[in-house]
């Protein structure tokens, strides 16, 4: 994973850097309203590229993987999860043009849905 040259990406948008890999498990993340994330799975290929603004849900960032895990069966082959955490000011399109960025960088498999670059 390039984790440090996606920082690069987030720029002045990045409130810290979380290089470590998390489980995919909404009790196991970080409270965060604003991030994008990264999902790969046990080969280490990124699967998908998402991003999460809820400014008004301190838990965004697990509750939006949640919903994911809980409605989406794609989600099994998630094995770890990278996050880019954005600082509380970040506007909803920079959250959305930041994921998109790092999704067309990244490429992930599945991605019928890429966040937004424009």
């Amino acid at each position: 994973m390039v984790y440090t040259a996606l920082t690069q990406i987030a720029g002045t948008r990045l409130q810290r850097t979380m290089p470590l890999p998390l489980r995919p498990v909404p009790e196991h993340l970080p409270d965060l309203s604003r991030a994008v994330y990264i999902t790969e799975d046990e080969d280490g290929k990124i699967c998908y590229v998402g991003s999460v603004y809820r400014p008004a849900d301190p838990n965004g960032l697990a509750s939006h993987i949640g919903e994911y895990l809980r409605d989406d069966p794609r989600t099994g082959k998630w094995s770890r999860i990278y996050v880019l955490p954005l600082r509380p000011d970040t506007s909803e399109v920079d959250v959305r043009r930041l994921g998109g960025e790092v999704a067309g960088w990244l490429l992930p498999y599945d991605r019928e849905r890429w966040p937004q670059a424009s």
